[in-house]
């Protein structure tokens, strides 16, 4: 398997400061707060979700879409003792 990328790292750090236990980030969230695309990270939000290093906990309603939008978080199925984040994250992602 090749190395995640630059974005692959932005988009999960992302993901790992704007997770909270009631609310997880949107992809359009995700994309703002690592300062990528929105197409770019739509695709690579997709295909991390595809190898398992995201979930989809829930969706709920944003005003700019008709439909409802999935949240994402780290898939964390493993018992975290106190970390740090970026030892927290090396944990979740492999």
């Amino acid at each position: 398997m090749r190395p995640a990328g630059d974005v692959s790292k932005a988009l999960l750090l992302a993901v790992q400061q704007l997770a909270t236990a009631e609310r997880a980030p949107t992809v359009r969230e995700i994309a703002a707060k690592a300062q990528v695309g929105l197409e770019v990270a739509q695709r690579t939000v997709l295909n991390m979700r595809r190898y398992g290093h995201l979930d989809v906990p829930r969706t709920r309603r944003v005003p700019h879409c008709k439909k409802p939008v999935a949240e994402y978080a780290l898939p964390c199925r493993k018992a975290v003792v106190a970390l740090d984040g970026f030892e927290q994250l090396q944990r979740c992602w492999g």
